[in-house]
C-alpha cells in the first residue's frame, strides 16, 4: 500500500503575516546593525564558496575538453 505523500501548507495573505509577526516579536532581541552585518556575512560567505566552486568545477571541464590555462604568473622561459 503506497504511503501518503507529506503536503507542505503555504499561509497567504493576513495569517502569514500575523504568523511572522509572532515570530519576529519571539525571536531573541539583536542589536540591528549586528543583525544586518550577520545576513551580509553569510550572504558574502556563501559567495565566495560557490564562485570558488565555480572556477574549480569550470577549470576541470576546460581541461577535460583540451583548453589549457594561459601561465601569466610563472617563468618567462
Amino acid at each position: 500500500m503506497e504511503q501518503p505523500k507529506r503536503v507542505r501548507i503555504i499561509k497567504g495573505g493576513r495569517a502569514a503575516q500575523q504568523d511572522e509577526t509572532a515570530r519576529v516579536a519571539a525571536a531573541p532581541k539583536v542589536a540591528p546593525g549586528r543583525e544586518v552585518r550577520d545576513v551580509v556575512s553569510d550572504w558574502v560567505r556563501d559567495h565566495r564558496r560557490r564562485s570558488d566552486e565555480f572556477r574549480r568545477n569550470y577549470s576541470t571541464l576546460l581541461g577535460e575538453v583540451g583548453f589549457k590555462m594561459p601561465n601569466f604568473g610563472g617563468s618567462a622561459a
